[in-house]
């Protein structure tokens, strides 16, 4: 009897449980009967299960930790045994990996295997030609020229009060200086949709701008504090440390204040709420525009989200690699609704997203897959999930509600 097979995703996460032995009696037995099947399927499990075959597929990923990797391999090496007796031992695992290695590797295996296979893929994103724009930006002086910045351009400039400012390598860098209580010169670096940018303070302290973002600053630095304003999107500080001079980042609905730190925050219009996400060091959030505003001191590795609606601060154990995957290059979704992955989507590609009636935006999505490519991969991946389904018209994007895009048994899938 022909039917329906189950979505690669789902076979790819009891094959997680199963290397972790965190698999049920159910989906141990629903595991065992979907390899008993065919051969096809025994050879994917076998595949999958093959530390050498995962090592050569996820050759240019960046694993979160060289060590849990190595050891992951070893442990599905020391574990390829019979089906059955497997699932009667208890294995333990690197558990981190699942979402970010195995199911995105399973995920790309079933995908391109079936593409292999068909020689196909979905019709409705044929042609599609999609890129970010990358390294680019533009620099608005203290008299409101405006220069254009992008990584092949060097140019170097001085501003009205003597500031030495340089552009190479896509990292905009102001020369280290301090002024005494005097008239400040402010520049605001501004990334268009699909672009990003560096700067570099004249206190030393480097910003990564992400797409849609501006950030408004001081040429150098006077009084008691280091002040600037984040006026809209997402920044990632390395705050150069200096004890005397607090560093202030003013930012909608909140001020954030530190000493030396590393730490991102996320001030999107159409986000729902705004997000303080501390990597290292120590940071005071405080809520602002409220008449009862309150403050929370954050630990590394919490998360201050502040809801754009009632204002409220709480406070969240974030995953921190899945927060900073943009400034490393990556979209990292750790059970991530379809509607905010789409907002990323719609600000790094610059493409605006329709959604027709039925679509599931809080359908939930765990992957990674390198920024820097055509935006049909992910929405590749996305559709075949079978909850989504996807067509491009000029730099509109319409999502349509899924169905399932993948072959029926003795299909030769």
């Amino acid at each position: 009897m022909m039917h329906p097979q189950p979505y690669h995703f789902e076979i790819a996460e009891l094959i997680h449980k199963f290397l972790t032995a965190e698999l049920t009696p159910e989906e141990s037995q629903r595991l065992e009967g979907w390899i008993a099947e065919s051969d096809d399927n025994r050879l994917v499990f076998e595949h999958m299960t093959d530390p050498r075959y995962m090592e050569r597929g996820l050759e240019g990923w960046d694993s979160p930790k060289a060590a849990e990797w190595e050891t992951l391999l070893g442990h599905i090496a020391e574990k390829r045994r019979p089906v059955r007796r497997i699932f009667a031992r208890s294995l333990r695992y690197a558990a981190i990996l699942a979402p970010l290695v195995l199911l995105c590797a399973g995920g790309w295996y079933f995908y391109h295997r079936h593409a292999r296979a068909t020689g196909s893929s979905s019709g409705t994103l044929s042609g599609v030609k999609i890129m970010p724009k990358g390294k680019v930006a533009h620099l608005v002086l203290g008299n409101g020229q405006v220069i254009e910045l992008n990584d092949s351009s060097h140019q170097q400039l001085t501003e009205k009060d003597g500031t030495k400012v340089s552009n190479r390598a896509s990292e905009l860098r102001y020369a280290a200086r301090r002024g005494a209580d005097e008239k400040v010169v402010y520049n605001t670096l501004e990334t268009p949709r699909g672009g990003e940018y560096q700067v570099r303070l004249s206190d030393g302290t480097v910003v990564w701008l992400n797409a849609a973002s501006s950030l408004k600053y001081p040429t150098k630095f006077t009084g008691g504090k280091r002040t600037v304003y984040l006026m809209a999107g997402e920044a990632y500080f390395e705050v150069a440390t200096d004890a005397a001079h607090p560093f202030i980042v003013d930012a909608p609905h909140a001020e954030v204040k530190v000493l030396g730190t590393k730490f991102d925050i996320s001030s999107y219009d159409d986000d729902p709420g705004q997000k303080v996400t501390l990597q290292q060091g120590g940071v005071y959030v405080h809520e602002t525009g409220t008449a009862n505003s309150r403050g929370i001191s954050l630990k590394p590795g919490y998360q201050v989200v502040i809801d754009g609606n009632s204002r409220q601060l709480h406070m969240d154990k974030a995953n921190l690699e899945a927060v900073l995957g943009w400034k490393n290059g990556l979209f990292i979704f750790d059970n991530e609704s379809l509607g905010s992955l789409m907002r990323k989507l719609s600000r790094w590609y610059d493409i605006d997203v329709v959604y027709e009636k039925g679509v599931d935006t809080l359908f939930h999505f765990a992957g990674r897959i390198k920024r820097y490519e055509n935006i049909t991969g992910i929405l590749h991946l996305l559709e075949y999930t079978g909850k989504v389904s996807f067509q491009m018209s000029a730099n509109v994007l319409y999502v349509y509600p899924g169905k399932s895009v993948l072959p029926e048994q003795g299909s030769g899938y």
